[in-house]
């Protein structure tokens, strides 16, 4: 994900910023395309999800 794509939209700026910092580091990291805020929820619980499941313990 570019980091321009959450900068120039409000919305996608808000909710990007609203993750825990391994998340939006992971999104940057990824290079693939988010173009809506659906997408952006979508993966972005996604990956909050697995970040829980690597810390909780087994």
């Amino acid at each position: 994900m570019e980091p321009d794509v959450y900068r120039n939209d409000p919305q996608l700026r808000e909710y990007f910023f609203s993750l825990p910092y391994c998340v939006q580091q992971t999104l940057l990291g990824a290079g693939g395309e988010i173009a809506t805020l659906g997408e952006l929820m979508q993966i972005g619980e996604h990956l909050k999800k697995q970040m829980d499941a690597k810390d909780s313990p087994g």
